[in-house]
């Protein structure tokens, strides 16, 4: 794995994007630190919820080997059904998308436990959240109807204006 390079301005060194370059370094490089985020992200939410690997092989319908091969970011054999398995026993839902570059790098370049921290499913944050998104989003909406008439008020101004001009000059 790479020595942590200084970063300039940006959540990766020009150090880290040179090594990139070549496409073998790139690939393995991809699947270290998926490998990684992803075991230290299992320990971090066990611990977060207090549980001791036998916990949480119990919630996921493990054993605790299963669980402690999970957290080592050496094991290379993962699959997509054990990580749903996982979630579930987290009650978290899983995501797994495929990002640019840049987008990945900068998420991964944080692995710390505060950073893996995710909260269960909580109906009543998540009605809120909604509210205050749709408050929002009717702010926005009425500020759009206001600027709308403001505009449209002005462009008939404007034409009253134009008219009375062509009045007057068609007077004379």
């Amino acid at each position: 794995m790479l020595s942590d390079a200084a970063h300039s301005g940006s959540h990766f060194s020009e150090e880290l994007v040179r090594e990139l370059t070549d496409k073998e370094f790139r690939q393995e490089y991809m699947m270290d630190q998926v490998r990684s985020y992803i075991a230290f992200q299992i320990r971090a939410l066990r611990e977060q919820r207090g549980w001791n690997q036998a916990d949480l092989a119990r919630e996921a319908e493990k054993t605790q080997s299963v669980i402690s091969r999970l957290e080592d970011p050496d094991y290379g054999k993962l699959s997509l059904q054990t990580c749903l398995e996982i979630a579930i026993a987290y009650d978290l839902p899983l995501l797994v998308q495929f990002v640019e570059w840049d987008d990945w790098l900068s998420r991964m370049s944080n692995m710390s436990p505060s950073a893996m921290r995710k909260r269960g499913f909580d109906a009543n944050r998540l009605l809120n959240k909604r509210a205050v998104r749709s408050q929002t989003a009717e702010a926005f909406t009425r500020m759009m109807l206001e600027d709308q008439q403001k505009a449209g008020a002005a462009r008939a101004a404007n034409q009253n204006a134009a008219q009375e001009k062509l009045l007057a000059v068609g007077a004379r």
